[in-house]
């Protein structure tokens, strides 16, 4: 008894140091992020390679990225990329400018191993943006939200609405003495405990946004003389009836777009804003569309129009794609016309676009496009091809199967029967029926390949525009 007695003591005195340990790495971690520089500094703001001049026009090259489906970690895909994209309509979707976005979305992932102080990667957003022909590109926001103490510290800190994402900038001559810059914001996923906020469904997540139009006026209110009243400005960030655990995300983005798009402004350019991502990034990145897209029809419709939260006006555009998405938002007006520049790709496989559910009133902002699904008529030849797109830029074959799509809709068929209201998921019974619909079909694992940004990559490579159906959820 003495000898268990012991043994017991020692097992608690170890897991006591532990966890004194683990908390004096959060304590002190905590306070690196507010008063200390990052252990890993951004990447210089200069061209990779001094001699080589910013790319330009049309050409073609290819970008590397992470992927966990990779033996070696990496892939590696080939874009076509066209300034002249941005001198187009909007409103008319772009499949080559979908398929760079596509790869953009994925590096939005692959940037957080550089910061990462135990690995040495390389800036692989920086790089690929360089070969794109971005001059100036910022990543700041990745800093302290990359490590895993820096994801386990946000759930103590409730900070897993954080989101890290890139901002970068491209000047294009239009002739005549015009100018235009492309600014293009890529929105990084689900990441550590971030993907907390994708639960947050609540009553149209109206609560979050009193504290966050409190806390973008109060990041805008050095610049008041350029923004709205604060009272303006929160009516409209409440109007929307926008997911809970995306809307801190997309407040943010838009407070770090907006002096990009001011100093855009004051050198003479008009500015297109090109919003990706991909799962939580797409969610985000489809808000803050949505936000651009307002304020644009306000500067259209409204000679008085005052600028808003991000300062786009007249001869700006927006240009927003997005990849496995969740839904986004309870909006009657979510597919209104002035969101047609918004493109949301969704793989019927994946069950992520599809929650939260259509039967509790959740959609997203603009236009669905759907990849090709097993019952289609041509699909396996289309699959055939996505396979070899897939080995060729990842050096393994796909693991993902088509078929998983017939179990996501079993699944969300059975979900909205037992769960028919967001309010209902709230509680015990409503979280117990959606848990068990899909611990009875689904392999959380299985289903997961067809959510890889590898996989949207490889499907987008393998089709034309043609291939996609396009409909509303």
């Amino acid at each position: 008894m003495k000898l268990l007695s012991n043994a017991l003591a020692v097992i608690l005195a170890i897991v006591g140091v532990t966890v004194l340990a683990a908390a004096v790495v959060l304590i002190c971690r905590y306070y690196q992020t507010r008063i200390a520089p990052s252990e890993v500094p951004e990447p210089p703001q200069q061209l990779a390679t001094a001699a080589v001049q910013p790319a330009h026009g049309r050409f073609e090259t290819s970008l590397t990225y992470t992927c966990l489906a990779s033996p070696t970690g990496e892939a590696t895909s080939t874009i076509t990329w066209d300034d002249a994209w941005f001198a187009l309509d909007s409103n008319t979707y772009n499949h080559e400018l979908a398929r760079a976005a596509a790869v953009l979305s994925a590096l939005a992932y692959a940037e957080s191993n550089y910061y990462q102080a135990s690995y040495d990667c390389p800036p692989y957003m920086e790089d690929a943006l360089t070969a794109l022909g971005f001059d100036e590109v910022s990543t700041e926001s990745y800093r302290y939200r990359s490590e895993i103490v820096d994801q386990v510290l946000n759930v103590f800190t409730q900070e897993e609405d954080s989101v890290a994402y890139t901002i970068a900038r491209k000047r294009l001559d239009e002739g005549a003495g015009a100018t235009r810059s492309v600014i293009l914001v890529s929105v990084r996923g689900s990441y550590g405990a971030e993907w907390v906020s994708n639960l947050y469904v609540g009553e149209q997540g109206t609560a979050p946004h009193e504290e966050l139009a409190v806390r973008a006026c109060e990041a805008l209110e050095a610049e008041a003389d350029r923004v709205r009243e604060a009272p303006d400005l929160e009516a409209l960030l409440e109007a929307h009836g926008n997911h809970a655990g995306y809307t801190d995300g997309a407040a943010e983005i838009m407070e770090a777009v907006r002096p990009w798009i001011a100093a855009s402004h004051e050198r003479g350019d008009a500015v297109t804003l090109l919003v990706v991502g991909h799962s939580r990034g797409g969610a985000i990145a489809n808000i803050v569309a949505a936000q651009a897209d307002d304020e644009l029809a306000g500067a259209k419709d409204d000679p008085t129009w005052e600028e808003g939260a991000l300062g786009l006006g007249t001869g700006d555009a927006v240009m927003a794609y997005t990849f496995a998405s969740p839904a986004t938002t309870v909006s009657q007006d979510a597919h209104d016309a002035r969101y047609g520049n918004i493109f949301n790709i969704v793989n019927p496989s994946d069950i992520v676009p599809y929650l939260p559910l259509s039967a509790w009133g959740y959609g997203r902002y603009g236009e669905d496009r759907f990849l090709p699904a097993v019952d289609d008529a041509g699909f396996d030849e289309a699959y055939s091809e996505m396979c070899a797109r897939f080995e060729q830029a990842v050096g393994a074959e796909s693991p993902y199967d088509p078929a998983d799509a017939r179990t996501v809709q079993a699944v969300i068929a059975e979900a909205s029967r037992l769960v028919p209201t967001a309010d209902a998921f709230l509680t015990p019974q409503g979280v117990a029926s959606v848990i068990g619909a899909c611990a009875t079909n689904v392999d959380p694992i299985r289903i997961l390949y067809g959510h890889y940004p590898s996989t949207y990559i490889a499907w987008m490579q393998a089709i034309e525009e043609e291939g996609l159906r396009g409909q509303h959820t």
